[in-house]
């Protein structure tokens, strides 16, 4: 993925401190951003959160490598429309090869 230069060098020193690949560091900052959204969804729901924090804290996203690739095992809140993030990545990365 083509990110600005700028924003580029700080994911890059980031994942150097961290000591993690530039992608794994991205895909961690997906997966908390996953978890982060989960929990607003606990906090909004009075009547559900209980059963939803028990769901969220046995469910903490997960990262590995399965054979050679990268695997994020994570709860998507139910309003998530993985087509269209992978449509909002994919126009993106066209835009990111035209300006090149």
């Amino acid at each position: 993925m083509k990110f600005p230069p700028q924003f580029q060098q700080n994911i890059e020193k980031w994942a150097r401190i961290q000591g993690v690949s530039t992608e794994q560091f991205i895909w961690q900052a997906i997966a908390e951003k996953i978890d982060s959204l989960n929990q607003k969804v606990v906090e909004n729901s009075s009547e559900e959160q209980s059963e939803l924090t028990n769901k969220s804290q046995s469910n903490q996203a997960k990262i590995y490598r399965k054979e050679g690739i990268l695997v994020i095992d994570a709860e998507l809140p139910e309003s998530f429309d993985l087509n269209s993030f992978i449509n909002e990545l994919r126009e993106e990365r066209i835009q990111d090869h035209k300006a090149l």
